[in-house]
């Protein structure tokens, strides 16, 4: 696939089922309107909504509901942009067949999983490229509703470096080993994911594999050949670093989003990332996804010490306040689907304690638009751009856990998750 074709291809995947096009004018009445993280809010304001694209935006009493209109009454409530969640895994077993699952086995998932959460894109961090890629086809053609996925399809692990916890999913679901040996190999298996129609690339610089090693860092020769890969494509590099040794080797490869801190597994440094390891990050423009409500989940899983736990998380929200106020790009993401926690309200809360209520709509909104290229067209309300709204019933302003209160998902015009009108799926 060539350049031009590449980017036509995901501009079409952004853009939402086709049936957008075709859908009634909506208009949202009454809201408090975020239009972006850093802009006033409207009081009391409207939004117009007209063949997937906002049409008008602004108070009440400048913005009237054209006739006909589909109205959204939201008195009360809060409009911000669509979120995205920057870290999934669509591993279920129906979403590796999903080229055959039934179609409403695959909309409960998506609904439970990200679009009840207010999430009108996603990025897929590790799957399956051949599976993936088919939902994302029967997405985009309105079989299953669902957010805009992107996807790097399957990881890239060290030689003999596939992570101890995927050890046992690889040989039950049939797998192919993903890990590389040397520069050559790994950038040809880059080049044929990213032919396929893939959106980046995902390595393991520091694959946790136990016993002795611990954790096993990927040779720098070889990430560097897999991101310079996926750059020459303008596409997008991420890295799970592990430690700090790991992070090292992403910072040498050039990788452009950490999917992780290293303090969960470890490897931080007392009292956070020190001012070199950030100045290093920052000069390759890093951007960090913190995932910090997975450090408890996997806490539970091991039965870890609660002692631990408090300092493990203490180190990460170090990490993430330091690299926030060093200007470092932050991008909201959960591991979802790799844990089975899809209530966002712990991240948010989390997430309260390194930074204020408009960083984390920033990583949840204009953040990823401009990472990964759409910030044109995504991650604010304004006249012109996509149709990609939350509507919260209540303000995060107030409690940054309102973030997960989500009434309606709207992509592209369309209204995929409406709380008035599905029961919510139990919390996980």
């Amino acid at each position: 696939m060539n350049k031009l074709a590449g980017l036509l291809a995901l501009a079409a995947i952004l853009a939402g089922p086709a049936a957008a096009a075709s859908a009634p004018d909506v208009a949202i009445v009454g809201a408090r309107i975020y239009p972006a993280p850093d802009a006033q809010p409207i009081e009391d304001g409207t939004v117009v909504i007209r063949d997937g694209r906002i049409a008008g935006v602004g108070p009440r009493a400048e913005i009237s509901p054209p006739d006909g209109a589909r109205i959204i009454e939201a008195r009360g409530q809060v409009l911000t942009a669509g979120f995205w969640n920057s870290h999934v895994h669509l591993l279920s077993p129906a979403q590796l067949g999903a080229a055959t699952a039934p179609a409403e086995v695959l909309q409960a998932e998506l609904t439970a999983m990200l679009t009840r959460w207010g999430f009108t894109a996603v990025f897929d961090i590790a799957s399956s490229t051949a599976a993936t890629l088919a939902l994302r086809r029967r997405v985009e053609a309105g079989e299953v509703e669902g957010p805009a996925i992107l996807t790097v399809g399957d990881p890239f692990y060290p030689q003999d470096g596939t992570p101890i916890y995927v050890r046992a999913f690889y040989q039950a679901n049939g797998l192919a080993s993903a890990e590389v040996a040397t520069p050559d190999e790994a950038a040809a298996r880059a080049a044929r994911q990213l032919d396929q129609g893939t959106d980046g690339v995902k390595l393991f610089t520091g694959a946790v594999v136990g016993g002795k090693t611990g954790v096993l860092p990927m040779r720098v020769d070889i990430a560097k050949a897999i991101v310079d890969e996926a750059h020459r494509r303008g596409k997008v590099a991420f890295t799970h670093p592990a430690n700090l040794a790991g992070l090292n080797v992403a910072i040498d490869a050039g990788v452009d989003v950490l999917a992780h801190t290293t303090a969960m597994d470890g490897g931080g440094v007392p009292g956070g990332w020190t001012p070199e390891l950030i100045a290093r990050m920052r000069a390759i423009d890093m951007a960090l996804i913190p995932t910090m409500s997975l450090l408890e989940v996997e806490s539970r899983r091991s039965k870890g010490s609660p002692e631990a736990l408090a300092q493990g998380m203490a180190m990460i929200t170090d990490e993430v306040r330091l690299y926030a106020a060093a200007g470092g790009q932050i991008l909201f993401g959960t591991d979802v689907g790799y844990t089975d926690l899809f209530d966002t309200t712990r991240e948010y809360e989390l997430m309260a304690r390194a930074l204020d209520w408009r960083q984390i709509l920033a990583s949840l909104t204009i953040a990823p638009a401009a990472r990964f290229g759409f910030a044109r067209h995504k991650g604010r309300i304004a006249k012109g751009m996509d149709a990609d709204l939350v509507l919260l019933s209540a303000d995060p302003a107030q409690d940054p856990a309102a973030f997960a209160k989500v009434r309606a998902t709207i992509r592209g015009g369309r209204v995929i998750w409406d709380a008035a009108a599905v029961s919510p799926a139990p919390a996980r």
